[in-house]
């Protein structure tokens, strides 16, 4: 089967949409519009679990009020076409689900263990699972959600085990460490948000510093009310209390056009000081499109959210149109970058090692082949028995090969050695490469995100009239897509390699005596998983005291 989903960077298993998803009265697109439909019965590897909670963003309207809910259970799971030699884990944990909360599935980058009452032992996320079964090198990925408004509809980018320095904008040496809390670990300080105007440059929106998660499961950006309200006097947006959006007309669209007003986030590890990142965002990334079922008839609005209180402080799918997300796990570290914007160029993919590993990371540039290159793939996901693809355009994954090549591929792998030693030292070496994807038609509707003009149809949660942000495109993608449904943006110009030490790497060397006092990643991830057993056995001992009381 095959399925189309979203990339989210807050759960560990994937989500489809089941065949319940479309109704007898929804359209005759409706399971293209959701990224087609996945049958467990029609599987024969499937293995039931049990229906449970979904249990994302609950502090959140809208989320918190439905009661969303997903059958789980294992399958096989694998990256590429069918046939394509595609790298699959078996015994994979997925959720079928059928609310219109989150209208697209999604691949979870969390690589926390999955905590159910009826299972003894947590089964592995996707990404634990792709690495403990040598076809990444870490726990660690690179992500932007990609921006339609850009360029030719530049696509996004997901690369698991690595990240791509031809997406980003170099140098940033700021690198976030996580919050305690596992299920809002991505937090960073939001310090300002500065506006730039024809008629006003530097006016902050943001009374006073904020911690924000970041989470592309969701579209919007929630900010307390007062920086809302700043907002809607910086912009003049009016807001609609019948959709809990801020609604954009005609006449107002105009004007944010002509007007060509920018906006920067200020991040740090905290809410004042400290070392600092600026991320901008131009008018063209905020303006999106809504289409039933929340309004009968496609509307512009501005992504924009109330926040009720801290808890609800969110960078959702929009944050990440103009960042590049790199999360390291292993070492509790990530990135947040401007997004680059280049036409004709190169992908140059950096792997992450993992930090018991002794060799030294290594890169690997890329022009458009129209094959896929040794060790690596990219694309989608779910093969054998469902097949998902992945976020639009460009999802690489960066595999982690054995030395055992054969004598012709030996003497290859020393002329790459030698060239990355002209950059670092060491003899260590990772095969880079990636696979172009063309994705069919596809249109999507709230609450997910879309775009480009004349498109009917509902469409995923934040649509954008330039073409869609993470989900569709005149050839639907899933999450964005491009007129030509080439997988990523290529080009002859060369991209320049960034010492991943000083930016995204994040070798053990390089841990501040924070970090250095902190637990690891892996004690993060093994903490989760006995927390886990502790909750499930405190469930059994509930369960067994209610038998004995009836």
């Amino acid at each position: 089967m095959t399925v189309r989903v979203f990339a989210s960077t807050a759960v560990p298993e994937t989500w489809t949409v089941s065949t319940g998803g479309c109704a007898a009265g929804d359209s005759a697109g409706c399971s293209d519009s959701r990224g087609g439909l996945f049958s467990p019965n029609a599987s024969t590897t499937w293995d039931h679990i049990d229906k449970f909670a979904l249990g994302v963003e609950l502090n959140l309207r809208n989320y918190s009020s439905n009661q969303d809910y997903g059958e789980y259970g294992f399958d096989i799971l694998a990256l590429g076409y069918q046939g394509s030699g595609s790298p699959s884990v078996n015994h994979s944990v997925i959720a079928g689900i059928e609310t219109d909360d989150f209208y697209v599935g999604n691949i979870g980058l969390s690589p926390q263990p999955i905590n159910f009452t009826t299972v003894d032992n947590p089964p592995p996320s996707l990404l634990s699972q792709l690495k403990s079964t040598g076809q990444i090198p870490s726990l660690s990925y690179g992500y932007s959600a990609g921006a339609p408004y850009r360029l030719k509809k530049v696509l996004g980018s997901l690369t698991l085990g690595g990240y791509d320095t031809s997406r980003f904008t170099p140098p940033n040496t700021l690198n976030f460490t996580f919050a305690d809390d596992i299920s809002r670990d991505l937090v960073v300080g939001l310090q300002a948000v500065e506006f730039n105007g024809p008629e006003s440059a530097g006016r902050n929106l943001l009374p006073e510093g904020i911690l924000a998660f970041i989470d592309s499961t969701i579209p919007h950006i929630w900010l307390p009310l007062d920086a809302c309200q700043a907002f809607e006097r910086a912009f003049g947006l009016i807001y609609d209390n019948a959709t809990d959006l801020y609604l954009v007309n005609s006449t107002l669209h105009d004007r944010l056009k002509g007007q060509n007003a920018s906006v920067s986030f200020i991040l740090g590890n905290a809410i004042q000081g400290g070392e600092t990142v600026n991320i901008t965002f131009p008018y063209a990334s905020f303006d999106l499109q809504v289409s039933s079922p929340i309004v009968s008839q496609p509307t512009r609005y501005f992504p924009l959210r109330r926040a009720e209180n801290d808890t609800q402080y969110t960078l959702g799918r929009t944050f990440l149109q103009e960042s590049y997300l790199t999360v390291d796990y292993e070492r509790s570290k990530f990135s947040v970058s401007q997004a680059a914007f280049v036409d004709d160029t190169t992908s140059n993919l950096v792997a992450i090692l993992s930090p018991d590993n002794t060799s030294t990371t290594t890169t690997a540039s890329k022009r458009d082949s129209g094959r896929m290159s040794t060790g690596a793939l990219a694309g989608a996901i779910v093969g054998v028995i469902m097949f998902c693809l992945l976020v639009i355009g460009a999802v690489s994954l960066l595999l982690w090969r054995r030395r055992r090549m054969r004598k012709d591929k030996e003497v290859s792998m020393q002329q790459a050695n030698k060239e990355a030693e002209n950059n670092r030292s060491g003899s260590g070496s990772i095969p880079i490469g990636e696979l172009n994807v063309e994705f069919g038609d596809g249109r999507y509707r709230p609450p997910e995100v879309e775009g480009s003009p004349g498109l009917s149809g509902r469409l995923a949660e934040a649509e954008g009239n330039h073409g869609v942000t993470e989900v569709e495109g005149t050839k639907a993608g899933v999450e964005m897509e491009g007129s030509g449904g080439i997988a990523e943006m290529e080009g002859k110009g060369k991209v320049q390699e960034l010492d991943a030490v000083h930016v995204y790497e994040l070798p053990a060397e390089d841990v501040d005596s924070r970090v250095a006092r902190s637990e690891s990643g892996q004690e993060r991830i093994e903490r989760a998983r006995l927390a886990g057993l502790r909750s499930k056995r405190h469930q059994q001992v509930k369960d067994e005291a209610m038998e004995k009381k009836i």
